[in-house]
């Protein structure tokens, strides 16, 4: 058995999940930097347990641009919503920000074996209705939070930590505006804002944060899932 498998299985409490059984059936799958683990109306094969990274959970619209839904960190669930579909597809894009490794069960494992174990079943309970409360949160989190809160989780959960320790946030700020649902003029206003209130320092390719603690606190929990 892969030892990233046990280690993962104890210091997550696997067993919460599964018996030995199905810890034998679990695979490992890793996924690079920008690599997607499942995109949008494609077919879900397995059931994942994302043990190590972060990734970024979005929903691209017809008009080509695409509606940030959140961010996911250890130990969190996907396919979990569509594995009992009779085909399923996958409901939304997932992208690691991160090198990323997940526990993979498969279709026909969970669907011959896991669900005859109750302690899986109240765990996929249990991660659908967490899910379901986030969602409904994050709707009105859109809808009612000013851009600058948005804005303040985006560059916490995406920003890389830099060789003296300083977090530093980049990337293309049209990608990032249809994100958060804004226009390029209304993101740029407020990076601007935070630079000049010292929240920020505009660098050649990008930006450092010079002031985390006030980050976290314009934050207020947006997007971010643990």
């Amino acid at each position: 058995m892969d030892p990233r498998v046990t280690a993962a299985f104890q210091k997550y409490q696997l067993d919460k999940f599964m018996g030995p059984e199905g810890m034998d059936k679990l695979t490992v799958h890793c996924f690079e930097k920008g690599e997607a683990l499942c995109e949008v109306g494609e077919p879900v094969r397995h059931l994942y347990f994302l043990v190590e990274g972060r990734v970024k959970i979005f929903l691209p619209m017809k008009n080509a641009r695409q509606l940030l839904l959140c961010f996911y960190e250890p130990l969190q669930l996907f396919g979990d919503i569509e594995i009992f579909e009779p085909e399923p597809l996958a409901t939304a894009t997932i992208e690691a920000l991160t090198p990323c490794v997940c526990l993979g069960l498969a279709k026909e494992v969970i669907l011959t074996r896991m669900t005859e174990d109750p302690r899986f079943l109240k765990q996929l309970c249990i991660s659908l209705g967490r899910k379901l409360g986030r969602v409904i949160q994050n709707s009105a989190l859109n809808l009612l939070h000013p851009l600058e809160n948005r804005v303040a989780s985006y560059i916490l959960a995406t920003a890389t930590v830099q060789p003296d320790q300083r977090l530093s946030f980049s990337g293309n700020l049209t990608h990032t505006a249809d994100l958060l649902g804004a226009s390029f003029r209304h993101l740029h206003r407020t990076l601007q804002t935070f630079c000049d209130e010292g929240i920020l320092t505009k660098e050649k390719n990008g930006y450092t944060v010079q002031k985390i603690n006030e980050l976290e606190r314009r934050a207020a929990g947006i997007y971010i899932v643990r």
